[in-house]
């Protein structure tokens, strides 16, 4: 990437950032209930796992990070861009532990933890899992990612914190005495960066379950550390700036559009939108402010020169959202993730966007 568009890329992803984590949480948590465990504790352990990796050649399910990933990340995953790590179990307390897989891109990050349990405990005891201090920093000592756990909290701890994007963590039963763990993480306010070690520590996870009703909660101390040599195909990526070729719509500055185009996702940009198109009365009866999780613009796609056609992401951690002004008809700060990769990508693109009123907005796109 040249340095005209790295400067674009980082203006922009400082642009992206979403706040609001406790009610992110609440969707993560609904639409994790039905399908998924979130599972299991450790107790008073203190290891350290050094690890090499390999790209992964084994056969890729569906969602491989976790039920809160996207089917781009998927897209990158069946092409291989995913690293295998080769670690050893770690046990405490008759729990064992290692990571397993990771993905990074400049939009999206992600960790899988494989977990075994002895005949001590079972699955559906530990119904939900939180490593509530996991940092993962690199050689250069950023910190690429940090739970955050809001209620525990100030704001100015939370403006201290490197990673302000969103993240959830799924757990997927295995057996009665396995499950994975996925972290995936997305809407970070600038990019992931191109690192080539990472360690990952936690000494803190929160497990808690559910019985008629009642909350059951346990807090397991440790000191786990991970070291991992991050494959070269992560830190050598590169990612595509797209400009405006026309837009439909005489309310948008194409000038100031930004879209980009990763290994996992495409995200779009739109500083500012005018238009007759949008019922700004319904938008401002929702919240009064803000809008998120795109209760308007919710029809959203690309298609590609040879006709494929690609949906929004619809994470619930932070790939879409924007803001109406009180008092103003207008949406600003529009920024939304696509399903498209660089796998599928063509060199002229179309966004069509479908207001709340029917109305098509259509982008056309070119590298």
């Amino acid at each position: 990437m040249n340095s005209q568009n790295k400067e674009i890329l980082e203006k922009v992803m400082q642009k992206i950032s979403i706040s609001n984590f406790e009610e992110e949480e609440k969707i993560i948590m609904k639409k994790s209930k039905k399908n998924i465990l979130k599972a299991v504790a450790v107790a008073s352990l203190a290891v350290v796992s050094t690890s090499g990796v390999a790209f992964a050649t084994n056969k890729i399910i569906k969602n491989f990070f976790g039920q809160n990933s996207s089917d781009g990340v998927d897209t990158a995953i069946d092409h291989g861009y995913v690293a295998d790590i080769k670690t050893d179990y770690q046990s405490a307390e008759g729990i064992d532990i290692k990571i397993d897989s990771i993905l990074m891109d400049d939009f999206n990050f992600a960790i899988n933890f494989k977990i075994k349990l002895n005949n001590n405990y079972h699955i559906d005891e530990f119904e939900h899992i939180e490593l509530e201090d996991l940092k993962v920093v690199d050689e250069t000592g950023n910190i690429v990612f940090n739970t955050h756990i809001a209620e525990f909290e100030t704001e100015e701890e939370m403006r201290e914190k490197n990673y302000r994007g969103s993240y959830s963590f799924l757990a997927e039963k295995i057996n009665d005495k396995e499950c994975k763990v996925s972290l995936t993480a997305t809407g970070n306010s600038e990019a992931f960066p191109k690192s080539k070690h990472l360690s990952v520590d936690f000494t803190k996870i929160k497990t808690w379950s559910y019985a008629e009703e009642e909350k059951t909660e346990k807090i397991y101390q440790g000191n786990w550390h991970f070291e991992i040599e991050v494959p070269e195909e992560f830190y050598n990526r590169e990612s595509v700036i797209y400009q405006v070729k026309s837009c439909t719509e005489e309310g948008i500055n194409t000038s100031h559009v930004v879209a980009i185009l990763s290994n996992t996702a495409f995200k779009l940009y739109i500083p500012e939108i005018n238009t007759d198109k949008v019922d700004y009365e319904a938008l401002h009866s929702y919240d009064g402010v803000s809008i998120y999780n795109m209760m308007a613009l919710q029809k959203e796609y690309i298609e590609t020169s040879d006709g494929k056609k690609f949906e929004t992401a619809q994470r619930s951690d932070g790939d879409g959202g924007y803001g109406v002004p009180e008092g103003e008809n207008k949406i600003i700060e529009y920024h939304q993730t696509f399903n498209l990769t660089k796998y599928d990508a063509t060199d002229e693109l179309k966004v069509h966007i479908f207001t709340n009123k029917g109305d098509e907005i259509i982008i056309e796109l070119e590298k």
